[in-house]
């Protein structure tokens, strides 16, 4: 069993959890050196632009000032680029993998190319966002209201594939009674949404800073009726509204209300894993496996100053929308739930897409 509570935000949307700095870190210079951070995607996705952002804070803060560049090498889901990032590991603070969702599902599912592991990686820190989910009014009159959807005998919504993070969502549906929900996979986040609003899906969500940008003025317009968050989980173990938006219950609490008893058992242990993968390490950032602990705790210093910056402080609400960051060694307890998943989470993912047609399994 769970708790549910609202965040609070620190330093304009930020929230942090750190651990103490280490005396280690003074003895790492990086004077006159290059960094490089791969990251396994295309240039100009989300994950560029995240690091982007970070970028010339990092430098500031690194011992030394080294210049930082971004290796774009996209392919096969990142998979490409974090097996190069593997087989090059360089542990002295000067090779770096930077991650998405994506990439942890590749492992979690056990895609047979992937030589990569998350799990042996020193991580820097964990960027977390949040997802929210939203109807029309036309189908949902009453905002938070899931009856309409439940009885309702077909409900579209997009997926790009269900080999991807998307296959949550059939999860989600499912586990909410939502039987007649369908997926018309090939349709990216965008493009699903553009579909939403043409009024030929049903269903539709969007991250924190989409919903933020887009979601929030169509529901104060009266245009789009609000539905769930997925919640944010704290060390604690307690699931946590965002401060913007206090009302709007999580997938827990939405879960009691259908089913009438707490989320527990296996699926609250799918609940945990599939938050862990999509919201609390949404973004992320790793050292070789065997950097040393000054290298280490050079990197993660370094971070800590970067979200104490007041330049940093003022962008990062636009830039990064609402983010939960999280740095020290707790970010590996995160990881290690997100990137091996249990028998039993395998098993009631692997379900629920049999229930909805899919022929894609987690092995």
């Amino acid at each position: 069993m769970i708790t549910v509570k609202v965040i609070k935000s620190v330093a304009m949307g930020i929230a942090l959890s750190t651990v103490a700095v280490s005396p280690a870190a003074a003895q790492v210079d990086f004077t006159d050196k290059t960094i490089t951070i791969v990251v396994p995607f295309g240039e100009g996705g989300g994950t560029s632009q995240v690091f982007g952002f970070f970028k010339p804070y990092l430098q500031k803060y690194l011992p030394g000032q080294p210049l930082i560049q971004l290796l774009n090498v996209p392919g096969g889901g990142s998979i490409r680029g974090s097996n190069q990032f593997h087989n090059n590991q360089n542990p002295d603070g000067t090779y770096l993998l930077a991650t998405s969702t994506s990439t942890i599902v590749n492992q979690a599912a056990r895609n047979p190319l992937v030589e990569f592991d998350l799990t042996s990686y020193r991580p820097v820190a964990l960027i977390g966002s949040e997802t929210h989910w939203f109807s029309s009014p036309n189908v949902v009159a009453e905002p938070y209201d899931f009856a309409p959807l439940i009885e309702r005998p077909l409900s579209l919504y997009a997926m790009n594939s269900p080999s991807s993070a998307d296959l949550f969502h059939v999860w989600v549906f499912d586990k909410l009674g939502i039987k007649g929900a369908k997926a018309i996979p090939g349709l990216s986040s965008s493009s699903g949404y553009q579909a939403f609003l043409r009024g030929e899906l049903q269903i539709s969500s969007q991250g924190s800073a989409n919903y933020l940008r887009q979601i929030v003025p169509a529901i104060n317009a009266g245009e789009v009726s609000d539905l769930m968050s997925f919640g944010m989980i704290q060390e604690d173990g307690s699931v946590e509204r965002m401060s913007y938006s206090p009302d709007t219950p999580t997938f827990p609490e939405q879960y009691e209300s259908v089913h009438g008893a707490p989320l527990e058992g296996e699926d609250l242990e799918a609940y945990q894993a599939i938050n862990a993968i999509w919201n609390r390490a949404s973004k992320a950032i790793f050292l070789p496996k065997d950097a040393p602990d000054e290298v280490i705790e050079a990197w993660r210093d370094a971070m800590r100053k970067t979200l104490e910056d007041p330049e940093f402080i003022a962008e990062a609400p636009s830039k990064l929308g609402p983010a939960n960051i999280l740095i020290g060694e707790s970010a590996s307890s995160v990881i290690a739930s997100a990137a091996v998943l249990s028998d039993a989470t395998v098993k009631q993912l692997n379900d629920a897409l049999a229930a909805n047609n899919f022929t894609f399994r987690i092995k």
